[in-house]
């Protein structure tokens, strides 16, 4: 099968989720035999040679993205990326009422209430995103296939010894990853933190450094690089995501399957990856978050019985499945 995938955020950064996860589907998809093109739109391309199109989010050109390639090729799936930070009912009126593309005025939101009838199948990563699918864009579930992400890394079998810190990967700046407030956690409650990921301006890098300060527990590591990154997840006994907004959490994912207890936020659909097995924090509390972690390194929590159940349901060979049976049966949902 030909698959041809959009990105219609039109992401700057390389190591952004939308990224990550279509470059994993792709080469996931073409260790199974199937042709992935990543779509540069600068191209000249005949996308009627393509068995469906993949279109991840759902930014600001996907009324136009959507309405354009119907013409074309009938097989139009989207990956919508829903993070909510609000209600449902929020989230519907958007979809639903603020706009009208008659009059041009409109937002993202409404742009694909007007298309969505084009779209054949929509690929959610969580039983949270579908809800939000189904309800604020009428669509019904049979048209709504779950595929959870699954963490890049190789298994490494059995663990090493752990040390006792706690390890945050993320867009260090993001306000939603809520770093501040980590950082305020590990100087209010003693506990070692090691931070690293991007971040994308020297202002913002300086930000954090000041947040940091003089204190003795908390290193700042910059971008690392998957070698690094793997160490890391190797040494670290706690990694902590206590987001503010988050649609799955690959780090935190990816950190289990390396033996890390995971301190998580209680908000959004990450938790449902863990089933129980994390500690989940009201992320606007620094005293929950101190505590979760302060007891995840000094008792542990669901470690390795987590590890074994991240290798089980969320590798690679089992989400490639549900995503590539989701995609052969795609005239199912004609």
């Amino acid at each position: 099968m030909n698959y041809a995938f959009i990105d219609s955020m039109g992401s700057l950064t390389y190591n952004n989720g939308i990224k990550i996860q279509a470059i994993m589907w792709k080469n996931g998809l073409e260790k199974l035999g199937h042709n992935v093109k990543l779509v540069n739109l600068w191209e000249n391309i005949d996308f009627s040679s393509y068995d469906a199109v993949i279109i991840f989010a759902m930014g600001a050109n996907i009324f136009k993205l959507i309405k354009g390639l119907s013409r074309i090729n009938e097989n139009i799936i989207v990956a919508p990326i829903i993070d909510p930070n609000r209600s449902d009912r929020f989230y519907k009126f958007l979809f639903k009422f603020y706009g009208s593309t008659r009059l041009a005025l409109s937002n993202h939101y409404h742009d694909m209430w007007s298309v969505k009838e084009k779209v054949k199948l929509w690929l959610v990563r969580s039983e949270q995103e579908r809800h939000y699918v189904s309800y604020c864009l009428d669509i019904p579930n049979d048209k709504i296939a779950k595929v959870p992400l699954n963490y890049r890394i190789p298994e490494i079998g059995q663990l090493g010894e752990k040390e006792d810190f706690c390890l945050h990967v993320s867009r260090l700046d993001a306000p939603n990853k809520n770093v501040p407030r980590l950082i305020e956690a590990a100087k209010k409650y003693g506990f070692d933190l090691k931070l690293a990921g991007h971040i994308s301006g020297e202002k913002e890098e300086k930000k954090i450094i000041s947040l940091i300060g003089s204190t003795k527990n908390i290193e700042y590591l910059g971008e690392v690089n998957e070698e690094e990154l793997v160490s890391l997840y190797k040494r670290a006994k706690v990694f902590a995501l206590p987001s503010l907004r988050e649609g799955v959490g690959m780090a935190a994912l990816e950190a289990a399957a390396y033996g890390c207890e995971i301190v998580l936020t209680c908000v959004g659909a990450p938790k449902e990856y863990y089933e129980g097995r994390a500690l989940l924090v009201n992320p606007q509390s620094i005293n929950e978050i101190g505590a979760a972690i302060i007891k995840a390194i000094n008792k542990g929590y669901s470690q390795p019985e987590l590890k074994s159940y991240i290798e089980k349901f969320y590798c690679e060979k089992v989400c490639l499945h549900l995503l590539n049976d989701s995609l052969l049966k795609l005239n199912y949902y004609s």
